[in-house]
């Protein structure tokens, strides 16, 4: 039992540091994706603003750029979150599969 024991305790630390870096890289790409969203949001809001005080624009336009581009975020930032959960849970059905192919050691 102890050979089981430190050998779970190998694996485990693994997984944890695999999923740490996961965690890790999913943070980076989201600070990116929020970086990326808010400086456009601001350079379209400049943009309309600047055609607001030429008089090209109302603030209706002001109010539409905004409303239509929060409306373009929130469903992508959501499925990009829906194919990263399904990505993953055919990944772990795959594991599982592979898992269920191993034979045991102990009889």
């Amino acid at each position: 039992e102890l050979y089981e024991a430190e050998n779970y305790s190998k694996v485990l630390k693994k997984y944890q540091i695999a999923s740490l870096r996961t965690a890790q890289s999913l943070s980076f790409l989201g600070f990116g994706q929020n970086v990326i969203f808010s400086v456009s949001m601001a350079t379209m809001m400049s943009l309309v603003v600047s055609g607001i005080i030429k008089g090209n624009c109302t603030i209706g336009d002001l109010v539409m750029v905004n409303g239509l581009l929060m409306q373009l975020a929130i469903p992508l930032n959501f499925l990009g979150t829906v194919y990263r959960e399904v990505k993953q849970a055919l990944v772990d059905m795959e594991t599982l599969f592979n898992l269920q192919l191993v034979k045991s050691n102990i009889q």
